[in-house]
């Protein structure tokens, strides 16, 4: 496997740092932080998922970022929480999924004043805890979401917005089919609207047609009889 600094190289594409929101460094093996640095200002979402981490040391200073996957790692007691207070103040989330973690390790975490959702699931040592999730949400005032679900424990489900946010009228409109105005005459050239004619209408107008033919030819055997009984006479 690559290391977090080849990984990086290749994830960036010869971007610039600055234009970067979001960022997978995913499955590197040397087991530290490395490549991503402090210019990556507009920097929202990091995942460093399995890279063998037991410390944040080294994490850089990312005033933009909110999200933050670092699930399937080693951290515990040397993960050094207090560098994402300093360097990640704006931090709403957090994965931290399949570490080894305990109380003790995240109390640096509370100081996060937007942190609102944490996955701590997969922690052997508080999954043991007695009412771990109730001393989690009081230690963790902010802390609104523990493990997929609420204070309460009701499960909350995750929402996903397109990258223009809620769907707009115009795209309803899309899926509803097409409106009345492409049934209108004007999406027909002149010639085509002169020379239309309804197919039920045309036939009845054919009918008609005939109706009328067939009375003209009573009509025209009528003096006919009348002078053939004449001559009779």
């Amino acid at each position: 496997m690559p290391s977090m600094v080849e990984k990086y190289s290749v994830e960036l594409r010869e971007r610039d740092p600055e234009t970067v929101d979001t960022l997978f460094l995913d499955n590197s093996d040397d087991g530290k932080i490395g490549g991503i640095n402090d210019k990556l200002t507009n920097l929202t979402m990091l995942s460093m998922v399995k890279c063998g981490l037991t410390t944040l040391t080294g994490f850089p200073n990312l005033p933009a970022l909110t999200y933050l996957d670092i699930s399937d790692n080693q951290l515990g007691d040397e993960a050094n929480f207090d560098i994402l207070v300093r360097n990640a103040p704006e931090l709403e989330r957090i994965t931290l999924a399949g570490n080894k973690l305990s109380l003790d390790n995240m109390r640096s975490l509370k100081m996060l004043p937007k942190l609102s959702e944490l996955d701590l699931t997969n922690n052997a040592a508080l999954g043991l805890l007695e009412e771990y999730r109730a001393k989690v949400f009081e230690m963790i005032p902010s802390l609104k979401i523990l493990d997929g679900c609420d204070i309460d424990g009701d499960e909350v489900e995750e929402e996903f917005h397109g990258e223009g946010g809620e769907d707009s009228g115009e795209e309803s409109a899309e899926e509803d089919g097409p409106g009345l105005s492409y049934l209108d005459k004007s999406q027909f050239s002149d010639d085509e609207t002169d020379d239309y004619v309804p197919e039920e209408n045309g036939a009845e107008a054919r009918g008609t047609k005939r109706a009328a033919s067939g009375d003209d030819d009573e009509d025209n055997e009528e003096p006919d009889v009348k002078k053939a009984a004449a001559d009779e006479e």
